[in-house]
């Protein structure tokens, strides 16, 4: 069949002119750098024996030549040759290419003295311009994965191949985009094995996206190429969801009558069927993805094996758009929309999916034209080609297509029709006759039968017709493959007597000129091309000749049909195509010639969350990219020789006439146009949405409608919203929702749990039953050398599911190949599922319930068992076992009740067990927290050998009455006499988490996030000038160099389009912060490698907040008052004005380059100006101290007059206080802020350091910052080093971010000042008298120690520890007291006030039974109920708001599972606070908060908490500012495993700038709670209750004491340190302990406590988990060990244990009785005896 025609050129005026030699020069119209270009010349027309000599080679116009010189030599025989041009880069760069600033064109030039006598402008040169492209090679770049979660590490490769698809060494430059487009990584790296292989960590507060990982060669801009990959939080499901529409399409044909289907399946990613109930809901979805749900096709039905379906009526579809006034054929455009949400019956898992890809189409076929040349030829056939394709994208066969062709010559017409059916790819061609008149043919196309798809085309004759056309018929309209032979035939059209004998023809392919040559002509020419992988996966075929002197030509292009790649590789799995986890697989990797082969295995799990957009590479991708060099536009032809010449993209030059240049890489692109549609929707809360035009009411009236966690009205959500226009809309909306909630009712269904339990005696082998703990989302991620063949072992991960294999060969002889991914199933027909909460409590009682799965054919009866782990109650210790019979097909959950008692990370194995090899055992770890709340005490000591007084300290022990009874305690002593090393060092800044480890402080917000980069900047700028990175660990300036690329990558998901920076993603923009971000990152330039462009731009931002008066303001304040100046009012407008020239100054050295001169001037006079508005401030007198210091610094940093220096030093000094060897600043005039001390240094070398307040150290630290600048290391900046020094904390940080990061920078740069190579030595003797004896600690130390820099020891906590100083260095002694304490009644809450409540139930299976008879049967199970009311609207706008994955409840009823936390804070109305607060609370164990609710915080109009975090068992709340009257929010809490007899959890409250205003309290669930009920069995309650003491009723032993039991017991064993006979004055609860409060009535024995006597009052405490009770105004006989801790008097306070006598004294009543004598008798005889003469051993 013949395929469209080839075009004549222009005509020529002289006949005699036609026939005359001439040059032909044919080039791709792009030259890429370090690629050789392919140039054919031609000789036309020469007389015989003509030979021409010559050369080709490329140059600048301007400057010279840019390429070596390539000869040639022609005749007439031999009138053709293809030349390979070099293009070296050093050529390139040599004839100033490079320098040119449009888009950069360079000439090919032929160079022949031949040229002279025939050229017409009589020269000895002919050319061609050309565009330079530095692009060149191509790249692949590969994730490990396709999504990823916040905080996840990322590995990537780089694949870098040369222009021929061969591996390249060629040096890379790697970068890094985030969602916002934003880089935050760059890397410039060499691959000497062509594959790069790196990784990075996803900043955790980065925003859901898309981000970007892309890599050029760094010499050549234009080569870049990138990956992308999701970034969202996400949970990695059990199983996928999937919905199938039974037609891709909904047509909108108001006749067609068909039904709706959607095909719902769920199954594990292991591949087993999910068995559960199935929810679904529709919406219809406009382009720009809004949602309008359609009432009354909500569904809920039951899975069976797995699947269900939806099936809906065209009258219900109907009348659900009724619903929202609008018809089905007002749809076409829209999208249905499908969500539904799945529930598992075993277990209650929840997973959800949707459907947004389901169109309203009026046809149920797609056409395509594109195939279809624009360009008619009168007198040929015209050749419509189209292919026909499903809505699903797949190619239609056996459609039928009509074809209405229309003729047209000036008025008159003609109109042809035609039919045929598609063939088997959907493709159909005609062939159809244009007459020579015709000079417009018009197509009307059309595909289906009853519902066709319709498509136009309009094609014209070429406005000249020339002397004749060319035709390229290929035999075959098929694509052929790699490896085929393809056929085409040429003919003239339109010439009577053809005056050339051959046709000249090129093949085009990946832009270059693959072969060149020639064919007789004959009436009917054909040529053969032989297909191999140079043409794939396009080629054009370009064929031409002359007649009467002009070019005549025609192309086509030829798409080879996707195939493998040049080489082999083939990934085979040996054996099973199943297996079970932890078994060894055999992966056969195979090729044909050595090969690297990268491979990676990724969980097909992350496809079911959103992965699949993100597809990972494959050989559809290396294509695309190799076809990317393809030059060519369109599907071949044109309206002229040049045109076709063009199009196929070249460049040509026959003396003559000459191609057009290229201006650059893309073709013309189409204009499409897309009608808007408009659906009106007047119902319910589309209907109120609808009202609102714009997108921020719209967020707003949506913001409104949300409803909130916690019981407000709609006024007073609405006055809580800042923008006046949102108020409105926002209240509308939240009164419409109201009352939409009020009129509705609700019902809920329960789903039922069951197990079907007896219990035996067992013998457990666990053995031989592997444990499954590794699951990771990817792994098998390495580089394996291959040659030809290679069997690797691979152990198989812990994970049920299935993997997906991927591997990638890159090869020297055969370039890059991506195999076809293998999947390897693992499985187990029979396996459980364990879930465990985040952390409990010692002795709290938890119950696991972990789900047997089995999916044999038959029954199953297997014994299960939790194995025996020591601090850890479980039932017959571990060795009882529960028989459980699981049926075929299905799942059952078994209980097991624990309690742990101890703190430990235990590993908590579950283990079932079958007969023959059935079986299967998780383990993980199960993190155990002791009772109370941490509480945590510093203490620092100036160790000074050359001060007499320092010499020898004594350090008191901790005597904190709140400490828990038992929790064994240390005190922490680390010293150093190397402040600068082990402050900067690789313990400290540059230690693995950085100073972020340093600060027990959240980073969440910009501000925060900082403190990741500004110090390690300073570590590295000291240990740079220093000289001293060989002192530390050889990694170390590596990982400092990461740290500082972490820090960048963080901060940048805070930037704003305009450059400047806000706290929080969807905060404004902050001076202050944008002058921290623009200082930091102006010093971090060399490390980060980030452009300066984006640095200018945040300076240019900052210029625009200055005022008139030279000062700056902000608009919207990080902090309010402490860090900029302590005062509102003057100090902070002039604290923040110094802040900003501070930053500006840094920032001038971003402004290098020619183009931003402009701005750096601005910028110099900006702080001219600032600095004159500092001067007037600073000269009035009137400044605090904060602010006095910082404007110092600025006007000396900056260089201002010296009058204004030295008025702003004589000020600042004026407010200073030395006091000894200490020099610091203090309070600022009229400061509120917090005093810790009238002075913050010791009066005397034995005293501990008082610790300032950050306010201070940060002032302090500016002053020294001045005073290195004006005066160098002098006697005052000694002095402030001194006391700045320390200040610092155990770990080397500071109180806050600001204080830690100046502070830092100002010792820094003191070291630096004073470092010296002189060496000191420090000798400490440490020793102590502790519970295990006497121990004493040596440490010699010196000032340039790294090995052994410091030394970490322990000590109890309440010893006194003896301190020995010699030498002749100084030094520093830091103490760290970490622990737990009962209450916090003694905390600091008169300033800052918190309060936590909790309300609501919880789920449990058992009530607390006093003897410990529990039940173990439950009821039987069943499947998820179907509710019996079928979910509103509103119920579902606001549950997709609401709910995320695995936050559905995992039992019954979700009110039986949830509680609701409301937390309230205030503050004194006179205490100053710097600002943002934070509350940190610690949930109940077994709880995790609801995202949603913490969300809704957050994110809606009427924010009530800035910002949220969970790390753990910890929330915590950011709050701009406390109010001064109450303020509560509230959240709810799902409870994730069951656990009884809940300790209280803590909550805090402190400022952020200033740690120490806090307020610390315990909180508790509910009294009635059945969070206090007993869980366990009765064995593992009698294990739990083994530490627990016996009370002993009142002479249980009836008449006779023969054994003289109390006496064995006081005296041998365990023989007791105390005896004491009390009455009990009351009872008191203190976190997990019960307090009884006693009078000594009589002193039989004690051994520490010496000052017990009769009428004194003592503490006796009991955990409550122990049922002991001591009742008020009775008297008991108590005898035990001493113990650890102390009461608010300094009185010893004792714990009751199971090495505890309790008895209760008998009444005189009992006595009296004749049984009781006796036994009265013994006991006073008893008690006589051990008062008097005590034990007799």
């Amino acid at each position: 069949m013949r395929l469209l025609w080839g075009l004549a050129w222009a005509f020529s005026f002289f006949a005699s002119s036609l026939q005359k030699p001439r040059l032909l020069l044919f080039s791709p119209s792009v030259v890429n750098l370090g690629t050789p270009l392919s140039v054919g010349v031609q000789l036309l027309d020469a007389p015989a024996g003509q030979e021409v000599k010559g050369s080709v080679y490329l140059r600048n116009p301007t400057s010279g030549p840019c390429s070596p010189k390539k000869d040639f030599k022609l005749s007439s025989g031999n009138d053709f040759v293809l030349l390979r041009l070099e293009v070296p880069l050093e050529d390139v760069r040599n004839c100033g290419l490079f320098d040119l600033r449009r888009a950069p064109h360079i000439q090919l030039v032929a160079y022949s003295p031949w040229l002279k006598n025939t050229a017409p402008k009589a020269t000895e040169t002919q050319g061609v311009n050309l565009l330079f492209s530095s692009r060149r090679g191509h790249i692949f770049v590969q994730t490990d994965q396709p999504i990823y979660n916040p905080g996840q590490r990322v590995r990537y490769r780089v694949f870098a191949l040369d222009q021929k698809m061969r591996p390249s060494t060629d040096t890379l430059t790697v970068t890094v985009e985030n969602s916002h487009g934003l880089r935050v990584r760059k890397k410039v790296v060499f691959a000497p094995t062509s594959i790069f292989t790196d990784d990075f960590v996803i900043p955790d507060i980065s925003e859901p996206g898309t981000w970007k990982i892309s890599a050029r060669f760094s010499d050549g801009l234009e080569s870049n190429r990138s990956t992308h990959f999701e970034v969202k939080k996400y949970v990695l499901p059990n199983f996928e969801v999937k919905l199938t529409p039974w037609k891709p399409y909904i047509l909108t044909v108001p006749s067609y009558r068909e039904e709706i289907q959607l095909d719902i399946q769920a199954r594990y990613v292991y591949g087993k069927p999910v068995q559960g109930v199935a929810y679904t809901r529709f919406a219809l979805m406009d382009e720009q993805g809004k949602k309008t749900f359609l009432r009354g096709l909500e569904t809920q039905t039951k899975l069976v094996e797995g699947q269900t379906h939806i099936s809906i009526s065209r009258d219900q579809f109907q009348a659900a758009l009724g619903k929202v006034n609008t018809e089905i054929g007002d749809l076409e455009g829209l999208r249905l929309y499908a969500a539904v949400a799945v529930i598992e019956s075993p277990g209650g898992e929840m997973e959800e999916a949707e459907l947004t890809s389901w169109p309203f189409v009026s046809s149920a076929f797609s056409l395509d034209l594109s195939h279809t040349k624009q360009h008619l030829v009168p007198g040929a056939p015209f050749l419509l080609q189209a292919l026909v394709r499903e809505m699903s994208g797949s190619e239609a066969s056996d459609v039928p297509v009509k074809v209405s062709a229309t003729l047209l010559s000036g008025s008159d017409s003609k109109v042809l029709d035609f039919q045929q059916n598609t063939n088997g790819i959907g493709q159909v061609s005609f062939s159809i006759h244009v007459p020579p008149t015709i000079t417009e043919l018009r197509l009307l196309v059309s595909a289906g039968s009853l519902y066709p798809a319709v498509a136009k085309l309009t094609v014209q004759a070429p406005p000249s017709r020339g002397p004749g056309f060319l035709s390229i018929e290929p035999l075959d309209l098929r694509s052929p493959r790699v490896g085929d032979t393809f056929i085409l035939n040429l003919r003239t059209v339109g010439i009577p007597v053809p005056t050339f004998s051959h046709y000249y023809y090129m093949i085009i392919s990946r832009g270059q000129i693959m072969a060149m040559s020639r064919e007789p002509r004959t009436t009917l020419t054909s040529i053969s091309v032989l297909v191999d992988h140079h043409l794939a996966p396009s080629f054009y075929f370009v064929a031409y000749f002359y007649h009467q002197g002009l070019p005549v030509a025609n192309s086509l292009l030829i798409n080879v049909q996707p195939g493998d790649c040049e080489g082999k590789l083939e990934l085979k799995v040996d054996g099973a195509k199943e297996y079970r986890n932890g078994e060894s697989m055999k992966l056969q990797l195979q090729t044909d010639s050595e090969a690297l082969v990268a491979l990676g295995a990724v969980d097909t799990a992350l496809y079911a969350v959103g992965g699949r957009s993100h597809k990972p590479l494959d050989m559809s991708k290396v294509f695309e990219v190799m076809n990317s060099y393809n030059l060519g536009c369109g599907p071949g032809g044109g309206d002229d020789a040049l045109q076709v010449f063009q199009t196929a993209g070249l460049a040509f030059s026959d003396g003559d006439r000459l191609t057009q240049t290229k201006e650059d890489l893309s073709c013309p692109k189409e204009k499409i146009s897309r009608q808007k549609r408009n659906v009106n929707f007047q119902k319910a809360i589309s209907e109120k949405l609808g009202q609102y035009s714009s997108p921020d009411t719209k967020r707003c009236c949506q913001d409104g409608m949300t409803k909130l966690p916690m019981a407000r009205t709609c006024e007073q959500r609405a006055a809580r919203v800042p923008q006046p226009a949102c108020r409105e809309p926002f209240l509308s909306c939240c009164k419409f929702a109201e009352d939409l909630r009020r009129n509705q009712t609700r019902s809920q269904a329960g789903l039922a749990r069951a197990q079907n339990v007896m219990q035996e005696e067992d013998l457990i082998d666990e053995d031989d039953i592997l444990v499954r703990s590794f699951f990771p989302e990817n792994w098998l991620w390495k580089v394996e050398p291959v040659d030809r063949s290679k069997l690797l072992t691979v152990w198989l991960p812990d994970s049920l599911t299935t993997w997906e294999i991927h591997g990638v060969s890159l090869s020297k002889s055969k370039g890059l190949c991506v195999a076809k991914p293998t999947r390897v199933r693992v499985f187990r027909e029979f396996h459980l599922h364990l879930r465990l909460p985040i952390s409990v409590r010692r002795f709290e009682q938890l119950e696991l319930r972990p789900v047997l799965y089995n999916y044999l054919s038959e029954d199953v009866t297997v014994s299960v068992h939790v194995s025996p782990v020591e601090g850890l109650c479980l039932a017959g210790g571990g060795l009882l076992a529960q028989q459980v019979s699981v049926p075929a097909g299905s799942a059952r959950p078994v209980a097991f009740s624990v309690v742990p008692t101890a703190a430990a990370s235990m590993p908590l194995k579950v283990v079932a067990r079958g007969s023959f090899d059935i079986g299967d055992a998780v383990s993980k770890i199960l993190q155990i927290e002791k009772e109370g709340a941490i509480h945590r005490e510093e203490i620092v000591y100036n160790l000074d050998p050359l001060n007499n007084l320092g010499r020898s300290l004594e350090i008191p022990g901790s005597s904190d009455p709140n400490v828990i009874p038992d929790g064994d305690f240390s005190s922490f002593v680390r010293v150093t006499a190397s402040e600068p090393l082990e402050t900067l060092g690789s313990e400290g800044a540059l230690s693995p988490g950085g100073v972020a480890s340093l600060l027990k402080l959240p980073t969440g917000c910009a501000e925060q996030t900082m403190v990741l980069l500004a110090p390690t900047l300073t570590a590295s700028r000291y240990l740079d000038r220093t000289e001293q990175w060989s002192k530390l660990p050889p990694e170390t300036k590596d990982h400092a160099v990461d740290l500082i690329q972490k820090g960048h990558m963080r901060i940048q998901q805070f930037r704003k389009k305009d450059g400047s920076f806000g706290a929080w993603l969807d905060r404004d923009s902050s001076t202050w912060l944008t002058a921290f971000v623009l200082k930091i990152l102006s010093l971090a330039q060399e490390q980060i490698g980030d452009s300066p462009e984006k640095l200018q731009e945040t300076a240019g931002w900052l210029l625009g907040q200055q005022l008139d008066d030279g000062s700056f303001h902000d608009p919207c304040p990080v902090i309010q008052r402490g860090m900029q100046g302590g005062l509102v009012g003057t100090d902070e407008t002039v604290a923040l004005t110094a802040f900003v020239v501070i930053a500006l100054h840094h920032g001038l050295a971003v402004f290098q380059d020619e183009n931003s001169q402009q701005l750096k001037k601005r910028v110099e006079a900006s702080i001219m100006k600032a600095n004159s508005f500092l001067g007037q401030k600073a000269s009035a007198g009137l400044l605090g101290a904060h602010a006095s210091a910082i404007t110092a610094y600025a006007l000396t940093l900056t260089k201002a007059s010296e009058d204004l220096r030295n008025v702003a030093h004589n000020s600042l000094m004026a407010m200073a206080e030395e006091t000894g060897e200490n020099l610091y600043w203090g309070l600022a005039i009229g400061s509120q802020d917090n005093v810790v001390s009238s002075t913050a240094a010791p009066r005397n070398p034995s005293e501990p350091v008082p610790q300032a307040p950050a306010l201070w150290i940060e002032t302090t630290a500016y002053g020294l910052l001045h005073l290195l600048l004006r005066e160098g290391k002098g006697e005052m900046a000694d002095k402030a080093a001194t006391w700045l020094t320390h200040q610092g904390s155990f770990q080397g940080g500071f109180r806050s971010t600001q204080d830690t990061v100046v502070a830092l920078d100002a010792l820094s740069a003191y070291w630096i000042a004073s470092h010296t190579t002189e060496e000191k030595a420090l000798n400490v003797t440490l020793s102590s008298m502790g519970r295990n004896g006497y121990k004493s600690h040596l440490l010699q130390l010196n000032n340039h120690q790294v090995k052994g820099l410091e030394e970490e020891l322990k000590f109890s906590l309440g010893s006194t520890i003896n301190v020995k100083v010699g030498g002749n260095s100084k030094g520093t002694l830091k103490i760290l007291r970490t622990y737990n304490v009962l209450d916090m009644k003694n905390t600091t809450c008169q300033d800052l006030r918190i309060e936590v409540t909790i309300t609501g139930y919880v789920e449990y299976t058992r009530e607390a039974n006093e003897d410990y008879e529990y039940d173990y049967d439950m009821p039987a199970a069943d499947d998820p109920s179907v509710h019996s009311q079928p979910v509103t609207p509103l119920q579902l706008f606001e549950g997709r708001r609401s709910r995320r994955r695995r936050e559905a409840p995992k039992a019954a009823d979700e009110q039986e599972s949830r509680v609701q936390y409301t937390v309230c804070i205030w503050r004194n109305g006179n205490l100053g606070l710097s600002g943002m607060a934070i509350a940190d609370i610690t949930l109940l164990s077994g709880f995790q908060a609801l995202r949603a609710d913490l969300e809704k915080l957050t994110s809606l109009s009427d924010r009530y908490v800035s910002h949220f975090e969970t790390d753990g068992p910890h929330v915590l709340l950011y709050f701009d500012s406390v109010p001064t009257t109450r303020e509560c929010v509230g959240f709810g809490a799902l409870q994730e495993v069951a656990v009884g007899l809940v300790q209280p959890a803590s909550a805090v409250l402190y400022d952020y700038y200033s740690p120490d205003h806090k307020c610390s309290v315990f909180y508790a669930g509910p009294t009635k709670s059945k969070l206090l009920s007993t869980l366990c069995s009765a064995d593992v309650c009698q294990c739990a209750e083994g530490k627990c003491p016996r009370q002993r009723r009142s002479l249980e032993r009836g008449v006779e004491d023969k054994d003289g039991y109390r006496m064995k017991f006081a005296c041998y064993y365990p023989r007791v340190e105390y005896g004491f006979q009390v009455k009990v004055l009351r009872e008191d609860s203190r976190s997990a302990f019960r307090l009884f409060e006693t009078k000594i009535t009589q002193v039989l024995h004690f051994t520490k406590d010496a000052k017990a006597s009769i009428g004194q009052t003592r503490n006796f405490l009991v955990r409550a988990s122990c049922r002991l009770r001591l009742e008020p105004s009775k008297e008991y006989l108590i005898m035990g060990m001493d113990g650890v801790t102390s009461d608010l008097k300094g009185d010893p306070q004792y714990l009751l244990d199971s090495n505890s006598w309790i008895e209760e004294m008998p009444s005189e009543r009992l006595c009296r009785s004749t049984r009781q004598r006796a036994a009265c008798g013994q006991l006073n005889d008893f008690l006589q005896e051990y008062r008097s003469q005590g034990c007799q051993v």
